[in-house]
Parts: C-alpha cells; structure tokens; sequence
C-alpha cells in the first residue's frame, strides 16, 4: 500500500525528511500490517549492541550476528488496564483514531543503507535480522518504540479480541460485522516519527518532553463537546439534565453551575462544576467511566442491568430523561427547604451564611448525590416524584451545615463520612 507521503519498501521503508529547530528526523505513515514487520512493543530495553561472527547458521553463513545488549535492571512494563481500553476504543468506538505519532528508534546498526530519494525523503534499507527476529515470539526488537507503546499494544490486543469473536458461532452479519473491524484495524494507518541511532539519554529525554509537556483536556470542556453533537449518548442525557437544572428559574441549581463558556466575575462563588454534576449522573446511566465511553454507540434498548444501584438507567433505557431531571430538582428542591439557619434562611441558599457552609460545597452535593440513590431504591415509582417523600426522610438527619466543630472538612474524604451518617439517621437498623 502507497502513502502519499511515504512508502514501505520490501526491505526497509521511506520517509520524509522533517527539520524542526535544529533537530532533523524522519516521518511516515504506514498501515498497522505494514508497521509490525519490522517494529513491535518490548519491555527489554537495548543499551549497545555486539557483533560476531557465526557459521553454523545457513542465514546467517559468514555474516556478522548483530546481537543486542540489554540493561537487565530496567523493564519497560506496560499497564494492562490502560491497553485494554484502548482495545476497547478500538472495537467499540466508530470514530476511533491515533492522531499522534509512534516515535521509534532506528539503531545505525542495523541500517544497510539509506538513499535520498529528493531532497525532503529518504529510502531506508534495514538488515534482514530485523525482520527475521520480528517474527520470533521472544526475538529480539531492533526498532524500538520510544512512545507509542501502549498504542501498539492495544492494537494487538484489539487484533486478539476481535479474532476470538469471529472464531465464535456467529450469525453471518454479526461475522461480517466483526470482520470488518478487524480488516480496519489491521490497515489501520500510523504516523510514525523515526530518529536515526538516537543516544539512550536522547531516547530518554524525547519521551520526558512529549509526556510532561501533554496538557490533560479539561473534564468540563470534554462533557462540553458531547452537546455539540447530534448523537444520542448517556454523556449527552448528562449534560443536558445538568443545563436544563442551571437554567430553569425554580430549579434549587438555577446559576449555580459553573458552565465552560460562561463568563464569570473574579471572586464570584459558583459552587459546582458542569464535570462534576455531569458525571454523577452519567455514573448513575452507566457503571463507571470505561462503560460509559463503551456505551455511548449502543441504542437506549440494548442497554440492560440488573445493578439497581444505577437509579437513571431505565429512565435513560426507555427514552425518559425528562423524569431524571425531575428527581433530580424534587430531590435537592427538599434538601433546600429542610436544612435551614437560626434566621430560617436555607443552608443551601448562597448568602445564608457569612462564610460558605457544607451544603454549599461539591463535598455536599457528592454526598447528598449517593444518598440519593439509597433514598430512590427505598420508595416506591409513585413517591421518588413526589416532594413529600424526600422531605419527610431528610428531615430525619440532624447534620449541622455550618460544621462548628470541623467534624466535615472540605476534602474527598469527607464525601464518604457525610454520607454514611446521614444514611445511618435515616435507615435506622
């Protein structure tokens, strides 16, 4: 298969030339098929490289046997859970892709020789030992993986997956279907970025740059993203929930979500972040982050669960999102009118307090958010849409939101503490 950058060659590959500063490398494109011919992941990490001469192998019969020398005290381990996502991400996500480059690096040693094709791309013909130890279970990787390993390695893992599906009794279109994916990841194209015999140090320092220097995509612009779209998801259910609570005027959350977007005044005090509320109820549609992203391209239908602990799932199964906006505002609406200060004012309402209390905090709403879930497994269909429900059990705990003596620090462990004892106050054993 040709690129119209660059091309594989029977013995080696093409590249373009890129200069960048004062620093030149290689870039090609190359299919998934085209690139484990001479590269693959390894935990060994090469340091030199020794020379001798055999005769006892026909292949190898008056040549010199490059043999590499390995650091025995350093591993280069993959995560096995992050490889298993993005072979997931692979099989299951249709708009799956590796923007970014494979970076590997190609020891001189094993270069036969290197042409100049124009004056911006380069033919590389590579020893015959490096596609002959490719093939071997445990041979030795010439072409090491400097960043992209983990990539590969769900690759692979997706190629593994998808070929024990198929191997399965299948109904012709599920084998089909199947198939495909697996022919799509198999010319799946990568960019890969080559350094010429880079020093060990270089090696190190290229992987330190690319990995301290990714900036984390915001969780709030991610969510964000998921209303531009027209495809219907839990993530997006989530998201509109949350800005329909933040924008109705009656709504116990009316401004008091933190939107990407927005403009707001320095100081000003917006309590909770669109990321955080959207993913409370998200994890209450879907069990956790990795089945979310998993079963956004599933039909509403298809989405069953014995967990009774994910309360918005059936509303979410059965096309009723509207009801779980409406638990949602009964439910906090009750927590606004029992908790209330010396004054009568509500703990919840900003402004109540001089300082900012408990009820006001993430801490809070994360506890209030899991009690929630105990509250809804309690009752009955007809009384989770009623204020009154809510109202007669939350007037069962006796917290004191302006937290006097400290006992609910604002920090993550406290979402545990608070939680418990209000449960304990209103399921008495």
């Amino acid at each position: 298969m040709q690129s119209a950058m660059t091309r594989q060659i029977e013995n080696g590959f093409e590249a373009r030339k890129i200069t960048q500063i004062n620093q030149e490398f290689l870039l090609g494109i190359f299919t998934y098929s085209q690139f484990k011919k001479w590269s693959k992941p390894t935990e060994r990490l090469i340091v030199g490289y020794e020379e001798e001469l055999v005769d006892q192998d026909e292949f190898f019969k008056d040549k010199p046997l490059i043999k590499p020398v390995y650091n025995s005290q350093i591993q280069r381990k993959t995560n096995n859970s992050k490889v298993e996502n993005i072979a997931d991400f692979l099989i299951r996500d249709n708009y799956s892709m590796f923007p970014t480059n494979i970076i590997v690096a190609v020891p001189a040693i094993v270069i036969d020789k290197i042409e100049e094709i124009s004056n911006d791309s380069v033919s590389i013909s590579l020893n015959e030992i490096v596609f002959q130890e490719i093939e071997k279970e445990n041979g030795d990787v010439f072409l090491t993986i400097i960043d992209g390993q983990h990539r590969i390695k769900g690759i692979e893992r997706a190629i593994q997956k998808l070929q024990d599906i198929i191997g399965l009794e299948l109904d012709p279109l599920e084998r089909k279907k199947y198939s495909d994916k697996l022919n799509k990841i198999l010319e799946l194209e990568l960019v890969v970025s080559f350094f010429l015999d880079p020093p060990l140090e270089y090696q190190a320092m290229i992987f330190s740059t690319i990995n301290k220097t990714q900036t984390k995509v915001p969780e709030n612009l991610v969510y964000s993203l998921f209303g531009l779209t027209n495809l219907d998801s839990p993530q997006k259910t989530a998201l509109e929930v949350v800005l329909a609570l933040n924008g109705i005027e009656k709504s116990p959350f009316f401004g008091r979500v933190k939107l990407v977007g927005n403009s707001y005044k320095r100081g000003e005090l917006i309590p909770l972040s669109q990321a955080t509320m959207v993913k409370s109820i998200l994890f209450l549609i879907c069990r956790g982050q990795k089945e979310a992203e998993l079963e956004r391209w599933k039909k509403r239908t298809e989405m069953r669960d014995e967990n009774q602990r994910l309360i918005f799932r059936d509303f979410y199964r059965t096309n009723e999102d509207k009801n779980i906006t409406r638990v949602i505002f009964l439910y906090f609406s009750a927590v606004r009118e029992v908790f209330l200060n010396e004054d009568g004012q509500s703990y919840w309402d900003l402004g109540s307090t001089d300082k900012i209390n408990l009820l006001q905090t993430n801490v809070s709403y994360q506890a209030f958010m899991r009690l929630l879930v105990d509250i809804f497994i309690s009752g009955h269909r007809e009384e989770i849409f009623k204020k009154e429900f809510y109202l007669a059990l939350l007037k069962k705990i006796t917290v004191d939101f302006q937290d006097p003596e400290n006992k609910y620090p604002f920090t993550s462990k406290t979402i545990k503490l608070l939680y418990e004892d209000m449960k304990s106050q209103i399921f008495i054993d």
